[in-house]
């Protein structure tokens, strides 16, 4: 049937553990925002989200809190391992440009003590909760994302319930933040190592410890009857991931989110004696990154979950900034994706955009909604030694472009015995091409192609 000029509106909804998305983008938890903390209203706070929502966001993830009561605090604060005293920062959230193409590297303020990490929730969140569902859309979720002191099971349990009495719609436990691992490296390392973490936030510190990670998730997921969710940290390798996805899913949860900032070292200043390359910083932290060069990573994990670790759903978040890498985020297993880094370098105009492609991408490709494609990509993930091409028939060749050749030699000066340089140009040797398709990748012209 031939289609007119209209486009008939599709339905970009989903469901993530039972729960629906307006759509399936969405911003992640990016933290608090850049003010001083005297000025931050409610009002401001929830106008964030507010305008998430109203540039396409098909739900709101909440920031990364801790919700500690008083009582439990003392209790653990005579038993916890004791943290050495603090040197006070005045300093805000501070971001730094990467080298690496749109990404960018983070560090939050330090100094917090037990007591201001546990208070977050109290002092912030519990009154941004009210106000965004006194004046959100009543189809647009919150998921909270939920974090703990040490490793200390309760301290996340007491976090869960307290957001679900709040109203929230999906618990996101965050066993991936990075961020403790910059304010007290060599305390929160011998935390791991002897699993004696002090009274902080512990993120990817408890994330990398599997029977920890079961328990809390098991503990938490009993304690609340709203779905529960994992956000897992970029550190998480393969083969590891799938064993760590598969302890989430048993202890009773119902997704897992892929995944927060990676860590890093920002490189030094060669020609300054190795200083620090962080503006108005005299030293260098173990820093956090997040941005396009997650994007890999995260797409291993997304795909080895949904095909080794079946019952249990996926978030996408790291590195997706192109609508495209919604789709192919979906197609290898995602429900839904949050949107970090992005947000920041381009704003929440992106989230427009995204929905705008998916309404479009859908009717061009006869998709009725969402869920007619995901997961399509993972039947074509196969063993190499399974894999049948026109290799086998020995049909491909590399050839040149003549046109578009810059006479660089790049092709020619690497392993590659079937290009040279003749007149300026790149040629290829027939008899001993193999067409491995090196010399199209390497091509800075795009002058290469294989036929």
């Amino acid at each position: 049937m031939k289609r007119t000029g209209a486009t008939r509106a599709r339905d970009l909804s989903v469901e993530l553990a039972g729960v629906r998305l307006r759509t399936p983008v969405g911003v992640g938890s990016i933290g608090g925002p850049a003010v001083r903390r005297e000025a931050l209203t409610p009002d401001l706070y929830a106008d964030i989200f507010l305008k998430h929502i109203a540039a396409g966001a098909g739900y709101i993830c909440l920031p990364s809190t801790a919700h500690v009561p008083d009582a439990l605090l003392s209790d653990l604060e005579k038993s916890a391992k004791q943290l050495a005293p603090q040197r006070p920062s005045a300093r805000p959230l501070v971001f730094f440009k990467a080298r690496e193409k749109a990404s960018i590297h983070a560090l939050p303020p330090g100094g917090a003590t037990p007591r201001e990490a546990a208070g977050v929730y109290a002092r912030t969140t519990s009154a941004l909760i009210q106000k965004l569902k006194e004046q959100k859309p009543k189809d647009i979720p919150l998921i909270a994302n939920v974090s703990g002191l040490g490793f200390f099971a309760e301290t996340f349990v007491a976090g869960a319930r307290a957001h679900e009495e709040a109203g929230v719609d999906l618990i996101e436990l965050n066993f991936s933040s990075p961020a403790t691992a910059q304010g007290m490296l060599d305390e929160a390392v011998e935390g791991y190592l002897q699993r004696d973490f002090p009274l902080l936030p512990p993120g990817l510190f408890l994330g990398d410890q599997l029977e920890l990670v079961e328990r809390v998730t098991r503990e938490v997921s009993s304690a609340v009857s709203i779905p529960v969710g994992v956000k897992i940290s970029a550190e998480i390798g393969f083969p590891r991931l799938i064993k760590l996805a598969r302890r989430i899913r048993d202890a009773g949860a119902r997704f897992i989110t892929c995944s927060n900032f990676g860590v890093t070292v920002t490189p030094p200043d060669i020609y300054a004696r190795g200083r620090s390359t962080w503006p108005h910083l005299d030293g260098s932290p173990l820093g956090v990154i997040g941005g396009e060069w997650l994007r890999p990573i995260v797409y291993k994990q997304i795909a080895c979950i949904a095909r080794f670790v079946p019952g249990i759903e996926i978030m996408a978040c790291g590195g997706i900034g192109k609508p495209e890498h919604v789709v192919e985020s979906m197609m290898l297993g995602a429900k839904a994706v949050e949107m970090v880094t992005p947000v920041l370098f381009k704003g929440r105009k992106l989230l427009t955009r995204d929905v705008r492609f998916l309404e479009k991408y859908m009717e061009e490709q006869g998709y009725e909604t969402p869920e007619d494609f995901r997961g399509l990509a993972l039947g074509y993930i196969k063993p190499a030694n399974q894999l049948h091409s026109t290799y086998d028939e020995r049909s491909l060749l590399a050839r040149v472009e003549a046109e578009k050749c810059k006479g660089c030699g790049v092709c020619a000066d690497s392993i590659c015995l079937a290009m040279s340089l003749e007149g300026g140009q790149a040629k290829v040797d027939a008899d001993r091409c193999v067409a491995c398709g090196m010399c199209v990748a390497v091509c800075p012209h795009e002058a290469v192609t294989l036929d």
